[in-house]
Parts: C-alpha cells; structure tokens; sequence
C-alpha cells in the first residue's frame, strides 16, 4: 500500500526549497555617500559600490550637479537640502538620497577674513559711486547680526551711523529720505569703531519724526576687528547683539553711514537718494 506524504510536509519541503534559492543581486551596484560640512563647504565621501557613473543633484535651487565621483559643493546659504546620489552600472541604477544640514561659517571678530570666503556679497555699490565703503557681506547667527565691510582708502571707520529696520515694516521707525524705496529704521547705532564709543538709539514718534531713545551703548554689544589694508582694499569685520534689537523675524534691513572725525559724510552703502533707494535686506 502506497503511503501518502501528509499534506503539511509537503508545504513545509516547498518552502525550505524556496528559501534555499540563491537571490539575484545582479551586479551588486549600491549607492551611498557621508558628507562633511565646514560652513557653507561641503566635501562629499561616496561609498557606492560597483558603480561606474554617478550623478549629483545637491537640492539647494541653484540647478549645479556634479558627475564627479566625490564633488565638492559649496552652497549660498544655510538651511536643510535633500542631495541626492544616482549611481549606475550599465542599464542599472541606484539611487541615495540625504539631507545635508547647513549650519553657515563660524564667524569669529577677529581680523582673519577667511570664514568669510564663501558668503555672497549682500552688496556692492555701483561702480563710480563715490563712496569710501563699497561693499558688504553680512550672516546672521542665533544671537549676533554679523558685518563685513570693504572699502578704499578712505575707509577709516573714524565715526559710522548703522540705521536698522528690525521689524520689516518700513512703515514703522525712523522713514530716511536716503532711502525712500524702503527704510524704517527701528534702530540708530552710532559711535567710533576705531575711537571706541558708539550709543544705540530706538526710534520714537512718527515715521517722519526725528526722534529717539537711548537703549544701549557699543560697550558689550558690538565688537569691531581693526581696520586691515589688503592690497589697495580696506576691509573691517563686526558683529551686533540681535538681543539689543529686540524681536526680529525673516530679514534685517540697514544702510550704513561712514562720516570722518569731524563728522563730514565719506560714504554709505548702499547707494542713496534714488527713487529706488532701499535697506539692505539679509535673511535670519
């Protein structure tokens, strides 16, 4: 008499056998990559195996990708960016994906001007406005609004005016006929950098009312660097207390005001008394 095999063996045979089958990796191609960031400077380390082209898109906008097997990438500001990896073999593809966290430079005040080669300049004035300060970079921290300035050798720093719009309302605070396309100065810091004075003023009354209250001096607020000649450039670096500001959101919008000791007007940045006159405008 035939025995039969219980029905249970046989499913439990067929799923050894299933499961001892070898799997199909094809040629073994895998994307991955780790990344290092210093500023806005990013060296990418790829760790993709068995790929013979790679594709880069960083995520930040700009439309720049790379087909370089490790880039560098240096992005325009700081926020979070989903880069991703595309490594192929032949017809085959595998894809990576990250988020690179971007903190922004470590600006320290301290007269050495290369933690900020890789911010964009806010502003440069036209050229052939007569101006002793011509250009500007500024990146703003979690407790500080930090400046660099440029200039020519007029640029002395003898005595400046900072007017700060720290609300975004330039139908609020002080409304300068400088800048009649956007102004609203909640804030007037005024003082030396070289003579080491300087008060900070916040504006009172209407719009159009010169008028304004001592809040704060330089001392504990701002530090400056010394002025430093590179070349036939000027350039001075600073930061102010976004705590002296009181709350600010999205964006600071100031002009500067260069004047000499004996307070006649050396320059400004940026270019004034056009109807298209602004603040500058710099994202938190």
């Amino acid at each position: 008499m035939k025995q039969r095999i219980p029905f249970i063996i046989v499913i439990a045979t067929l799923l050894l056998s299933t499961g001892c089958k070898k799997e199909n990796n094809g040629s073994g191609l895998k994307a991955v990559f780790s990344y290092v960031a210093d500023g806005f400077r990013v060296n990418f380390t790829n760790f993709s195996t068995n790929a013979t082209e790679y594709s880069w898109d960083f995520g930040d906008g700009t439309g720049t990708t790379s087909s370089r097997r490790e880039p560098l990438h240096i992005f325009k500001q700081k926020g979070d960016f989903l880069v991703t990896l595309t490594a192929k073999n032949g017809s085959e593809t595998s894809v990576f994906k990250d988020t690179v966290a971007i903190l922004g430079p470590n600006i320290k005040i301290d007269g050495d001007f290369t933690d900020w080669e890789y911010v964009d300049y806010a502003h440069r004035n036209a050229e052939g406005y007569n101006s002793s300060i011509t250009a500007i970079k500024s990146f703003v921290t979690s407790d500080a609004v930090n400046i660099y300035l440029e200039g020519n050798a007029n640029m002395n720093m003898d005595i400046i005016d900072i007017y700060m719009d720290a609300d975004n309302n330039p139908g609020t605070g002080f409304a300068t006929w400088m800048y009649p396309a956007g102004s609203g100065a909640d804030f007037l810091l005024e003082g030396s950098p070289t003579a080491g004075w300087g008060d900070i003023f916040k504006h009172a009354g209407a719009p159009g009312d010169w008028a304004w209250n001592a809040v704060g001096s330089f001392t504990g607020n701002l530090i400056f660097s010394s002025v430093v000649t590179s070349g036939s450039v000027k350039k001075i670096e600073f930061s102010i207390k976004k705590s002296v500001l009181g709350p600010v959101k999205n964006f600071v919008n100031f002009a500067i005001i260069e004047s000499t000791s004996g307070w006649a007007e050396a320059g400004k940045i940026p270019e004034s008394a056009t109807p298209a006159s602004k603040f500058i405008a710099v994202p938190l």
